[in-house]
């Protein structure tokens, strides 16, 4: 145990142990990496892991096309292990009105230089033959995509933070960030008080619990998302594209031999983390299967495997949402020193090499290379934000994720 340090980073998932790498390396400040459980355990691990470069706004495609090379060198720069296929996908529409989106997608997506093209459905179907032709509208590919192992990236981060001078607390819950005249001083946890004048919430699903002990409201929910990874598929390869069908929100990606698969589906589960014992563990979270096998009768015409694989793993994590789909990075406003890396609307942690970088650079120089102005706490206003009103835009934001229509 400290009792010292220049910055704590509360939560170890793929934001935060991203971002106390990012400040370790630079070897300016002292670090500590604080996790109430066991390093990078909790929703990070259980992600679909996939990098999905066209995004619905240009600072998320500069940022994700920047993590996306950090991807690529991750192990040359953590010297940690990360299993990565550039794979390229395939976003399908099966309306009209969503094949309109996707004209769209390709204009932005060839304004930012990604490697993106409309295929006719035959073309789609030889680059990926587990996508069916029948009931598709229009295809495009984007070259540019890429998918990795959750199981990596967090852990990988927190060791090489740790490599390079950071503290690893796990085991260590916070109970309170403690403001005194304005500014932090420093934490409480189950093991003692930390003095620091710089904390990071990047406490994924606790979030709220976090700045809300020390009466700092964030506008973000928690919500479940699952999916399954199948048994080994004959003719499945890891260079096939991932499939997302837009208007159901179902994706699929290779998967060691086989397929993992998933929904944003319409009506989403959410939480308010203080129901929950204080030793809950993301991996016991209750799931339902029936909700997966839904949606994949609803595209079996497009994606028949679906249904006919077997299952090997259920899976589920607690991702948190906002109103508007964006992440909620950087100062809180009304404290000194309190800082966030949360709202990862489900692409957290692709994106997580990114914002971990731009938020130490904020920390450190006073400001990130990137403007993330629009990520800012400040965009929501002063408050107050309704839960149920939050919820029913968050759920939207969840099942809208492909900008269907």
């Amino acid at each position: 145990m400290i009792e010292s340090a220049d910055v704590i980073v509360i939560g170890s998932g793929g934001l935060g142990a991203a971002t106390a790498f990012h400040l370790a390396k630079k070897r300016a400040l002292s670090v500590a990496l604080v996790e109430r459980l066991e390093i990078g355990s909790q929703t990070s691990p259980r992600a679909a892991g996939m990098v999905s470069c066209l995004r619905k706004s240009d600072l998320m495609i500069d940022l994700v096309k920047l993590a996306a090379q950090k991807i690529r060198q991750f192990s040359e720069d953590t010297g940690e292990p990360l299993d990565w296929v550039h794979s390229g996908s395939l976003k399908v529409a099966r309306r009209p009105a969503d094949a309109e989106v996707l004209q769209e997608d390709v204009v932005r997506g060839r304004h930012h230089g990604l490697d993106v093209e409309e295929l006719s459905v035959d073309a789609a179907h030889r680059l990926n033959p587990f996508l069916g032709t029948q009931g598709v509208a229009a295809v495009i590919r984007i070259g540019d995509d890429m998918y990795f192992n959750p199981v990596q990236l967090a852990v990988g981060f927190a060791r090489a933070a740790q490599a390079n001078g950071a503290v690893v607390l796990p085991n260590t819950a916070v109970t309170r960030v403690v403001i005194e005249d304005g500014a932090v001083v420093g934490v409480d946890s189950t093991r003692g008080r930390i003095r620091a004048p710089v904390v990071v919430d990047a406490a994924g699903a606790w979030t709220r619990q976090v700045a809300e002990a020390s009466e700092i409201r964030v506008p973000l929910v928690t919500t479940a998302q699952q999916l399954f990874v199948t048994e080994p598929v004959r003719d499945a390869r890891a260079e096939l594209p991932m499939v997302r069908i837009m208007d159901a929100a179902v994706y699929m990606r290779p998967c060691d031999g086989g397929f993992l698969w998933g929904v944003y589906e319409e009506n989403p589960r959410f939480f308010n983390m203080n129901a929950f014992d204080a030793d809950f563990d993301v991996k016991d979270l209750s799931l339902d299967a029936e909700i997966l096998w839904r949606y994949a009768r609803d595209v079996e015409p497009q994606l028949p495997i679906l249904v006919k694989a077997g299952v090997r793993e259920h899976r589920g994590g607690l991702p948190t949402m906002t109103a508007d789909g964006q992440h909620i990075i950087g100062p809180a406003p009304a404290v000194r020193g309190f800082y966030f890396a949360s709202g990862c609307n489900v692409a957290g942690l692709s994106i997580a090499p990114a914002l971990g970088e731009m938020l130490a650079a904020w920390i450190i120089d006073g400001a990130p290379p990137i403007d993330l102005t629009p990520l800012s706490i400040d965009r929501f206003g002063a408050g107050p934000w309704p839960d149920d009103e939050l919820i029913r835009q968050a759920a939207w934001q969840y099942r809208h994720f492909y900008g269907a229509r």
